[in-house]
This record gives C-alpha cells, structure tokens and sequence, in this order.
C-alpha cells in the first residue's frame, strides 16, 4: 500500500488524479444510490408507522456512524503521514482499534435498547437490538476504509464504498419483500452491514503487529475526530426523533416522507466537500476557497427547492407514492430548504475540522439544545398541530441549521484574521 512515486520522479498527471476521484466518486454515489434506493423501497412497502419507525433507527444509525468516520478519518491521516517502514503494523493497529470500538459500540446499544424503545414508541425487541450488531460492522468498516484511503488504494476504496450501498438495497429489499415489516427490514440492515467488512477482511490480509500503544493512540485520536461529527449529525437527524415522539404516527409518518427530499439534498453536493476539502486543510485561511465552495453548495440547493416547487407531484412519487403522502407536495420544497441548509453546514463544519477549530461542536450542541427546547414548547404543547406542526419542524431545523452556518462560518473568518 505504499506510493509507487520515488523522489526525483515528476507528479503524476492530473488524468490521474481525476480518474483516482471518478472511481472514488462512482464508489460513493453506487453506496447513497443504494442505500437511498432501500428507503424508497422502504417507504412504498410499509405502513407509515412503521416507515417512520425505520427512518428513526436509521438516523440513530447516522448518529452513531461518527465513530467509525472518526476511525477512518484519524486512521487515513495517520498512514497518510507516515514514512518508512512499519506501514502493515499501523495499518494493523487501526484494525484492531476498530475491533474494539465495534464492542464498545454493540455493548452500549445493547444497554440502551430498552430507552430507544420507549423513547421511540417501539414495540419491536429484535429491530432495536439489531442496531448493536450493525453498528459493530460500521465501525470495523470505517477502520478499513480509514487504512485504505491512508495508502491511497482507490480502486478498493471504491469497492467497499459499493459494496455498503449494495449489501444495504440487496438484503433491505429482500427482506421486506419476503416479509414487509420493521423487524425484517432491520434484518436486512444488518445483513447488509455485514457484507464491507467481510470485503475490507479480505483486502486487508496480512495487516499484522499492531502494538497496544498503537491502538490507543488511534482511539485517542478517533475521539477527538468524531466529536464535531457527532455534533453535525446529532442535529442533522434530531428532527426524525423529535417527530416521533412530538407527533402522532400518521404525521410523523408524513414527516420521515418529507426527511427522504431532506437527505437527497444533503447528500447531493457531498462531491463539493471532496473536492474541496483538501484545499481547505491545506490552506486554512483561504476563506475565498471556503465562500465559493458554500456558493456552489447553496447554488445545488436552491435548484434542488425550485424542482421542489415546480414539480411537487414528481417529489411525491419519488418519495412516498400519491396514495398514502399526498399532502407531502404543498410542503416537499420546505424539506428540501432543510436538506440544503444542512449540506451547507455540513461543508462548514468540515471546513471548521479542516482548520481545527474546537469551538465548532460547542455551537453545533448549543444549535441542538436551541431547536430541540422550541420543537418541545411548539410541538409539545400543541402550539402548532397536524400537518401545521410537521411543516413548523422543518421550517425550524432549515433556520437552525442556516443559523449555524454563519455563526460557524463567522467565527472561521475571525480566527483566520486573528492569525494574521
């Protein structure tokens, strides 16, 4: 896994560079495509109870997903930066730190399973246990994909990214159209979890002699990393939460609709913070670099509202079908203001990791408590109800989040000239 460039030798061409981006690319759009497409499937086999029980599991899946971007992100970094020999070991400590997050992380969902039942209205013991066992395979696969993408290896980079939105749509799908309910199609989840690090396994042989002082570092390391991801992700599926337990299960059925046109225009432009990132980290006080990139971001955005509004019928097809999520067309194009506003503060927040800002997750917490004390005063105390109430919680997570985004955004241009 180590570069075939020797020193003296001229940089590869940019042909290169682009086609090392377009396989990564393919990988990643196969994997949202995917797991995209096992949503839709979700949401025109099920009752939109249980639908919106799924989107709820599915966002706390999200949530927990920081831990293993922490591990790929410090994992990368660290291979990426390392010279000389000893490269199987690091990468083979990473490994083993993923083992070990994906026991604490297991060992912990078990523990909670009885509070998500309640706090979700769920009567299903195995849907919610099976979070343990998924996320335990997350987080071994983001320790592979962290020492893949540390040694530059593309093209298997590529192939686990596929395989994740593959497993999901196959054994998702197949689930429910053997049995079409909650449980099956978080069988189906897990299963599909399941099939990446089994690939990563396989790629990854002969990855060995990890200390036990390496381990730790990379944890210490993953801690840090995953905090300002938490945050950003702790907020950007809090909303799924909030409906369910704020609105009765019909509306909030309507809203885990309205969610699926919110992630479709989050993760739309994910292709800008790629490309962008880089740069970003590199020269941190490039606030022009940073300004443009949110423009181009805003820009897919209000694209994404205007399809919204012109074809609202489309977005209802597309999202939930005309038979059960009707009312969704008045209302789609306020989920894809939602959906905009966060992919903007998603680019912002990396853009705050990027130039180590540590004050970013602080404010993203704050944001958090601010929406989740006006969703439970609103929506609590039957200010706004029905159909009123589910288009109030998006027009206030689409706020929040545009919010955030400047106040993070100001506080990045303000650190940059105080360095100057």
């Amino acid at each position: 896994m180590t570069s075939e460039t020797t020193p003296g030798q001229p940089p590869a061409p940019k042909l290169t560079f682009l086609g090392s981006a377009t396989v990564v690319a393919v990988g990643m759009a196969i994997m949202n495509v995917g797991a995209y497409g096992f949503t839709l499937f979700a949401v025109h086999k099920l009752a939109p109870e249980q639908f919106s029980a799924v989107i709820a599991l599915l966002g706390l899946l999200l949530i927990g997903n920081v831990v293993p971007l922490g591990l790929q992100a410090s994992g990368a970094r660290r291979i990426a930066t390392h010279t000389g020999p000893g490269q199987a070991e690091l990468a083979d400590s990473l490994l083993k730190a993923g083992r070990r997050a994906a026991l604490g992380l297991t060992a912990v969902c078990l523990v909670a399973t009885p509070v998500l039942m309640w706090l979700l209205h769920i009567d299903s013991l195995i849907a919610v246990l099976l979070l343990a066992p998924t996320l335990g395979c997350l987080s071994i696969m983001g320790s592979q994909l962290g020492v893949l993408q540390g040694g530059q290896n593309w093209t298997e980079l590529a192939a686990l990214y596929t395989t994740v939105g593959v497993g999901r749509f196959f054994f998702g799908a197949g689930a429910l159209v053997i049995h079409p309910t909650l449980t099956s199609a978080m069988i189906g989840v897990a299963l599909g979890a399941a099939v990446p690090p089994l690939l990563g396994t396989f790629l990854l042989r002969g990855s060995t002699g990890g200390t036990t002082e390496q381990v730790k570092q990379v944890l210490r390391e993953a801690v840090h990393g995953t905090h300002t991801l938490l945050a950003f992700f702790a907020i950007a599926n809090v909303d799924v939460l909030l409906a369910r337990s704020l609105l009765d299960g019909q509306h909030s059925g309507y809203y885990a609709a309205g969610v699926i046109v919110a992630k479709a225009c989050l993760f739309l432009p994910q292709f800008v913070i790629v490309i962008v990132f880089p740069s970003l980290a590199n020269a941190p006080g490039d606030t022009l670099r940073l300004r443009r990139a949110i423009q181009a971001v805003a820009a897919l955005g209000v694209c994404c509202v205007l399809g919204a509004l012109l074809l609202p019928d489309l977005v209802v097809t597309v999202a939930g079908g005309k038979e059960n999520y009707a009312a969704l067309g008045s209302y789609a194009w306020i989920f894809a203001l939602a959906g905009s506003s966060y992919a903007v503060l998603q680019l912002v927040v990396y853009a705050a990791i990027a130039q180590q800002e540590k004050r970013a997750a602080l404010v993203i917490w704050i944001g958090l408590a601010a929406l989740v004390v006006a969703a439970l005063i609103i929506l609590g105390l039957d200010i706004a109800t029905g159909m009123t109430a589910v288009k109030v919680l998006a027009a206030m997570t689409a706020t929040c989040a545009l919010a955030l985004s400047a106040a993070l955004a100001a506080g990045l241009h303000k650190q940059t000239a105080d360095n100057d």
